[in-house]
């Protein structure tokens, strides 16, 4: 927990320091209602939520500093009454290059879903993530292409007594002109060495047509009779300031089931607003 109050420290004295200049940034206050699992009501696994949302986006120095931030809290509402903390911090540094081309050097720090209840004894409360990565960003006339590497590495887990994994992530992407968004991410393990090579890839397709936004995100491990496909569609619509979205993340498709138990696909549909400021 300290890290992440140094973490948010530092983010509001960064964000002070460099609001003494020209900038451009956004602020976003959301809430989101869901439901984990909605399928599974049977043997207890649903789980509504409510979780507010705060996001900073920011340009700096003539848009050559670019720093993302993002803080959502977890409300449970079920017997445990479970709660936990997501926080998100990402820097980006941009080299024009040319008049249409763009290297950015990017550190992001990630903590998932730190748990504030209930509490665990033997387990640590979080995962953080600390990935430097480099992205090369081209412009042409029908949008913008881009590729980027990154090094994930998770330097803490749930498990005390798991070692740190170290990742490497190719990223290819476009945003076109006329609204169609193409996302490709081929993910792999460097360390530990016995679980080294290939873990999947993440794949994300999307359309806008103002002021509506549709996409579908899908991921697909190495192993999918184990973890199975995880599909989750995407519905947004803009008025103004407000931002209206609906999304439904359906899991483990093609996942092998124990003998006698359900089928282990869960459904997890989420309602939410932002406002932007």
């Amino acid at each position: 927990m300290k890290k992440l109050l140094f973490l948010l420290l530092a983010l509001s004295l960064a964000v002070g320091f460099l609001a003494a200049g020209d900038y451009e940034a956004d602020f976003l206050a959301g809430l989101e209602f869901g439901i984990e699992n909605v399928n599974k009501a049977n043997d207890e696994n649903m789980t509504p939520y409510l979780m507010p949302i705060f996001i900073f986006e920011g340009s700096f120095l003539d848009e050559a500093l670019d720093l993302y931030a993002e803080l959502n809290y977890t409300f449970g509402f079920a017997d445990k009454f479970k709660q936990s903390l997501f926080a998100d911090l990402i820097f980006a540094y941009n080299f024009e290059i040319g008049r249409a081309s763009t290297l950015s050097f990017i550190l992001q720090n990630e903590f998932d879903e730190i748990i504030i209840s209930p509490v665990t004894k033997g387990i640590n409360k979080l995962e953080g993530i600390f990935t430097p990565a480099i992205k090369f960003e081209q412009e042409f006339k029908f949008g913008d292409f881009f590729v980027n590497a990154g090094v994930p590495v998770t330097y803490i887990q749930y498990d005390k007594d798991a070692g740190t994994e170290v990742g490497l992530d190719f990223t290819v992407g476009l945003e076109s002109v006329f609204g169609l968004v193409l996302e490709f991410k081929l993910l792999t393990l460097l360390v530990p060495g016995d679980d080294a090579g290939y873990h999947g890839f993440e794949a994300i397709a999307g359309y806008e047509i103002r002021p509506a936004y549709f996409e579908v995100e899908v991921i697909v491990p190495e192993d999918v009779r184990d973890e199975g496909i995880t599909i989750t569609p995407l519905l947004e619509f803009g008025f103004r300031n407000w931002i209206f979205y609906l999304e439904c993340e359906v899991a483990g498709l093609g996942a092998a089931k124990a003998a006698g138990a359900d089928s282990r696909v869960t459904a997890s549909p989420a309602l939410g607003v932002k406002f932007s400021f």
